[in-house]
């Protein structure tokens, strides 16, 4: 069963935790939610698409950054994301 990404789950979820700008440069403009991995990662894994601790909030021009470089992607998670 693939799980559908709960946009407004997550929001609530960062909103809560005091997320509110990218977790990169701290903009406020074009934000977006990078997942830790590429979606098709999270087929056949429930709700984990959905799941904090697999996405940051990041600005686009930040998120392509990562997107491009999944070195960087690793590192910036496992410091967000302990």
């Amino acid at each position: 069963m693939k799980a559908k990404f709960n946009i407004t789950k997550v929001k609530m979820e960062f909103i809560k935790k005091g997320i509110i700008r990218c977790e990169l440069c701290n903009s406020d403009s074009w934000l977006s939610f990078a997942h830790r991995l590429k979606r098709r990662h999270y087929i056949n894994k429930g709700d984990l698409i959905n799941n904090f601790n697999e996405m940051l909030l990041l600005c686009v021009p930040c998120h392509q950054i990562l997107e491009q470089d999944p070195e960087l992607t690793k590192q910036t998670f496992e410091r967000l994301r302990p």
